[in-house]
């Protein structure tokens, strides 16, 4: 059994929480455009290039963000674990991981699928320069990378949201309100106080 935090109501700094929401209402909002999109008829091309354009430009904040949480965690150490069986600690550092892989691998090979396409990339709406030359194979690689990925993406959401439900509904230990931003909660304290 993994012991609980010392305080037993330590939460995630305000930035933290903040980002971990954005970020998962960004990347649920893609999941759904990233499917929708793919039925949209290629004439005329305007819907369809104006979907796929939004879509790498999320994907692209997406990454802005994750670098930002990255370094945002490096410097801020969450809060210990609530207690669980070891196992479930194991799990759930597993699947963080997981989470931090797949969502820097995603807009990355999203966007060098892009760049090797030989169409412009777009920043909502700002060009970006180019650098590569177009590559099908590259293009094709980053593609089926880009694909894999998005299901163990998937995959690794349903077993944090799974686990969630678990921590909330039936174990009742008060998790959602370490990392929900805005919870009231008295004594709770956040992780290195004063840092937000």
């Amino acid at each position: 059994m993994v012991s609980p935090a010392s305080s037993g109501a330590a939460r995630y700094t305000t930035t933290a929480s903040v980002l971990h929401w954005l970020i998962a209402a960004l990347v649920l909002g893609m999941i759904a455009l990233g499917w929708w999109m793919q039925e949209i008829p290629k004439t005329p091309v305007g819907p369809r290039v104006n979907a796929y354009n939004l879509h790498k430009s999320i994907g692209m904040a997406v990454l802005l963000l994750m670098l930002w949480r990255m370094q945002w965690r490096a410097t801020h150490p969450p809060p210990a674990f609530l207690a669980m069986p070891r196992w479930q600690a194991r799990v759930a550092r597993a699947v963080h991981l997981l989470f931090y892989v797949c969502l820097i691998l995603q807009p990355v090979t999203g966007y060098l699928g892009s760049a090797y396409s030989g169409y412009p990339v777009k920043f909502f709406g700002l060009t970006l320069p180019a650098w590569a030359a177009a590559d099908p194979t590259l293009k094709d690689t980053m593609s089926v990378i880009h694909r894999g990925n998005s299901w163990v993406l998937v995959s690794a959401l349903a077993l944090h949201f799974g686990a969630s439900l678990k921590h909330a509904l039936i174990d009742r230990d008060g998790s959602m309100r370490r990392i929900w931003p805005w919870w009231p909660s008295a004594g709770a304290r956040a992780i290195e106080p004063g840092s937000d």
